[in-house]
Parts: C-alpha cells; sequence; structure tokens
C-alpha cells in the first residue's frame, strides 16, 4: 500500500484527514486495514500484545518524523484495532502536543473520551474521531442505517468493520437519523450513557442503578443473554425532558453482567404545539 502524508500535512479536523486518507485508499471490501495503513505511513513498528498499564502508546517525536504503536490486546483483538487507528490519529494531527517525552501514551478511558474542555482531552477526542472515521467510514455503514433502529445491527457491523462492539454502538448512535442513546452498564449500574445529536439528556449518571421498572435492568437482572426486543418504557426511568413524547428500548446483556441499552425516543416538536391552547377543553375556576 502506498500512501502518502503530504496531503494530510495541512488538514488539522480528524474527519479531513481520515476522509483524505480514504481516498488515497479507495473503496475496499472487508475491514479496514489499519496495521497496513499506518505502516504506510511512516510508522515504523506496530505491535500488538497484552501490556500493563497502558491501552495504547505513540513512540515518536515532536515533529513526526517516524513512529511506533504499540497496542494493547488484553481487552481483544478488535480494540487494539482501535487502538491502533487512535494513535494513528495522534501522528498525523501534527498540532497534537506530546504527552509524554517519548510520545504519547493512553489510558482505557482515552479510548472513549469526548470531551473538549482541556487540551489533553481535546486531543484524545479528536483521535477517536479519526479513528473511527478511518475504520467505519460513511460509504461502509451507511447501509446499516436504513431500518429502524435495532442493536443486533450493532452485531453484524462489529462482524463485518472487525473493530469492537462498543465502537459500532457508538457510531451507530451518532449517525442514525432517528434520535438514539446508549447506557452501558455492570451488574445493573450505570458505566457510562452517550447520545446521539437529537437525543435529549440521559438521566442516569456513571456509577447510578439503573430504574427497577425499566425492561433492562429486569433483563439483566435475570442474566438472560442475548438481545430482548424492542419495547416501549416510560421516559422518565431515563430522561426527564418533556420533549420526548414516547421512548423505547432494546438491550443486549452479554457476560459477566454487561449490558447496553438502546433508547430510541419519539420527540414532540414544540412547534407543533402552538396555538393549541384555545382548542383545548374550557377551564373553570
Amino acid at each position: 500500500m502506498q500512501l502518502s502524508r503530504i496531503d494530510l500535512a495541512d488538514l488539522h479536523t480528524p474527519e479531513r484527514i481520515a476522509a483524505t486518507l480514504h481516498s488515497q485508499i479507495g473503496r475496499i471490501d472487508g475491514a479496514v486495514p489499519v496495521v497496513e495503513i499506518a505502516r504506510s505511513l511512516d510508522i515504523g513498528e506496530v505491535r500488538l500484545d497484552n501490556f500493563d498499564g497502558f491501552e495504547g502508546m505513540l513512540l515518536t517525536d515532536k515533529v513526526r518524523s517516524q513512529g511506533a504503536i504499540l497496542a494493547n490486546t488484553g481487552r481483544g483483538r478488535r480494540r487494539a484495532r482501535f487502538t491502533v487507528a487512535h494513535e494513528l490519529g495522534h501522528f498525523l494531527m501534527e498540532h497534537h502536543v506530546l504527552t509524554a517525552s517519548e510520545g504519547f501514551q493512553c489510558r482505557a478511558s482515552d479510548m472513549r473520551e469526548t470531551r473538549e474542555d482541556r487540551q489533553q482531552r481535546r486531543q484524545e477526542t479528536q483521535a477517536n474521531r479519526f479513528a473511527i472515521e478511518v475504520l467505519a467510514p460513511g460509504y461502509k455503514t451507511r447501509r446499516f442505517l436504513n431500518d429502524d433502529p435495532d442493536l443486533k445491527a450493532t452485531q453484524v457491523m462489529r462482524d463485518e468493520l472487525d473493530i469492537s462492539l462498543e465502537a459500532c454502538v457508538r457510531r451507530y448512535v451518532a449517525m442514525h437519523p432517528e434520535p438514539l442513546a446508549a447506557v452501558w452498564s455492570h451488574n445493573g449500574r450505570v458505566r457510562y450513557p452517550i447520545r446521539g445529536p437529537s437525543f435529549p439528556w440521559v438521566k442516569p449518571e456513571s456509577g447510578s442503578r439503573l430504574a427497577t421498572d425499566t425492561p433492562a435492568a429486569r433483563a439483566i437482572a435475570q442474566r438472560a443473554s442475548g438481545f430482548t426486543r424492542m419495547q416501549e418504557c416510560h421516559p422518565g426511568s431515563w430522561t426527564d425532558d418533556e420533549s420526548v413524547a414516547e421512548l423505547f428500548e432494546q438491550t443486549r446483556v452479554g457476560k459477566n453482567g454487561h449490558a447496553v441499552t438502546l433508547l430510541w425516543a419519539t420527540i414532540t416538536d414544540a412547534e407543533e404545539d402552538d396555538g393549541l391552547d384555545e382548542l383545548d377543553v374550557p377551564k373553570f375556576r
């Protein structure tokens, strides 16, 4: 594979860098060969192994003359592929400031960072945005978004794109035209939630217990591994936003108490309610 960093040098957003990279690669069948891509962009060594103390590491200098990537396989090969893409993002985004004397050292939590309030968080968020754009480009993911939301689609994405289910769910929620959110949990306690661009605020916070009246909590308690059906639930169990007219949920219960719940909202358009009060039932004092 012959790739050039010259066309990538003056680009600053992760989406543009990834898009330009894919324009060089062209459309490919199967999973994106991220290790081969990295080696074609001056990454001299890519080592996947079971490391302690970090999820990924990029060894490089300030001018990015060359680099080496270490990716932890302790959480699985698919997660390691995402880590390679994440570290490659740090390498190609030359405005990223090294976080260690020898380059970048990233933790597991950095691989799902979305905040941009501080420089290091912003850099990790941008590296994650680059990684998912490289591994799950639009032309490979859009066909999964044509039908009504269904967590089973993310499992098919996982197998075809060769990335983790967690990464696929995040991509699915971000790209689907319907208002979606997802909540990861362990033994009935929230690990963390994410929401798509049109979904309102998700009420459960990290560490809190799932509401016992939810189908998700019941399925997890029963250790019913696999997918539940999409079913209606009480909006107040997941959000306090009054714009949610209906809410549906579907859960995939995995091993050792781990689960992910997909939320699908029907949003009330406030403009549709304009002037309806005067047509309502008369009120008497």
